[in-house]
């Protein structure tokens, strides 16, 4: 990974080389958290601690033609790491948050002979349908209502407001896993690399100021019956102090096949501001064949339906207090009765003129029924404690 990262590197300084001066533009964030975990039935606190360095580099050669790579160091610490699920940390990343590994994320040549058409090659990032409103879904790599983060190989075209991607897939997004079911049972799953190629396709247009998003994804593992498709519909609606993101998502896999799977999600994030005042919110809710052999985008925490409000007012220019309060069922099974409640204090301090972004929280989360295991003290209420900074430049 670290030698295509360089390959990269150099290809943008050689094309810097080849055309007359070229101008780089560097930006980039940097973000370090911390938690800790208190579960009332025990006397021991667990922390747990992430960080990560984002650089962009971003080309121009002249008008038209330009370049830009994207490459991150991250990592992270927390206990019982071992029996995590569904993080993706990137091609070849590490755990270890005080010396990370270097992850290559993306790059391209992007020729644009006007305003309103681009041609791009090389390496290329999409999702589709992020949250806006809820603040632990904030990553297009692991959350999403729509379609993660995709990474392909291939090209990109955009013309007023069309996007159009075609390619294979790269680093995650090209492995092919076939879960092996017989009489409804899971007999294990069979995984290959080299197989994936995607088409990816989204309309932006405005009617009034208000913005629709259709988009369509295909994905083709070169497997008889087995390939996916996404599609749906994101729409983001605002007035002088009302606005309202929402989203419908279709996706199926096993396609052309009698044992074909798909899930309907549904998103919808109305928000209100008034002077000091606001209010977001966060309603979501999935409706799935199989939850055995299909999957939801979101991943950090899967569950077919959660809600969550918070309102805050803004004590100062740069510091605010929100309230949020959540309801979760936290599993995708609807018979199971996992559900649990979140409520507490959140504390942002920003200096806008520096880009700085300080938040803390408190939190706690209530278990409400009876399906919960007592192994772990999962059906104990706990305390989730957290500092979060983040400053870009």
């Amino acid at each position: 990974m670290n030698k295509r990262m360089l390959l990269y590197v150099l290809l943008l300084v050689g094309l810097s080389l080849a055309f007359e001066r070229p101008k780089l533009d560097l930006s980039g964030m940097i973000m370090v958290h911390a938690y800790a975990d208190w579960n009332t039935d025990e006397s021991n606190v667990v922390h747990r601690y992430e960080s990560m360095l984002d650089l962009d580099f971003d080309v121009r050669f002249n008008d038209r033609w330009s370049a830009w790579l994207e490459i991150e160091a991250m990592g992270m610490a927390m206990d019982g790491m071992e029996e995590m699920e569904g993080m993706d940390m990137g091609d070849d990343a590490t755990m270890d948050p005080v010396h990370p590994t270097v992850v290559f994320n993306g790059a391209y040549v992007q020729y644009a002979p006007s305003e309103r058409l681009a041609f791009r090659i090389g390496d290329l990032n999409y999702f589709e349908g992020l949250f806006k409103n809820y603040y632990d879904f904030g990553d297009p790599r692991d959350d999403a209502a729509g379609i993660r983060q995709k990474s392909i190989r291939g090209v990109e075209f955009l013309w007023n407001g069309l996007q159009l991607n075609v390619g294979f897939g790269s680093g995650s997004n090209d492995q092919s896993c076939y879960y092996h079911y017989m009489f409804g049972e899971y007999m294990g799953m069979d995984c290959k690399e080299g197989l994936t190629y995607e088409i990816h396709a989204a309309y932006d247009f405005e009617i009034a100021g208000q913005v629709f998003r259709p988009y369509a994804d295909y994905k083709s593992y070169q497997r008889k019956d087995f390939n996916e498709l996404y599609a749906g519909l994101d729409i983001s609606l605002s007035s002088e102090h009302f606005a309202l993101h929402g989203l419908y998502g279709y996706h199926s896999v096993f396609l052309a096949s009698d044992d074909a799977v798909s899930n309907h999600v549904f998103l919808a994030e109305p928000s209100f501001e008034f002077s000091r005042f606001c209010i977001i919110g966060s309603l979501f809710y999935a409706v799935i064949d199989d939850p055995e052999r299909t999957f939801l985008e979101m991943t950090t925490r899967p569950e077919y339906f959660f809600v969550a409000v918070e309102p805050s007012v803004a004590l100062l220019e740069s510091l605010s207090i929100g309230i949020p309060l959540e309801y979760h069922t936290n599993t995708l099974e609807k018979d199971e009765d996992l559900q649990s409640w979140r409520v507490g204090g959140r504390f942002y301090f920003n200096v806008p003129s520096y880009k700085i972004n300080i938040i803390s929280m408190v939190l706690a989360d209530i278990p409400d029924d009876k399906d919960w295991p007592s192994e772990g003290n999962k059906n104990d209420p706990s305390l989730i404690f957290g500092v979060e900074v983040m400053f870009d430049f």
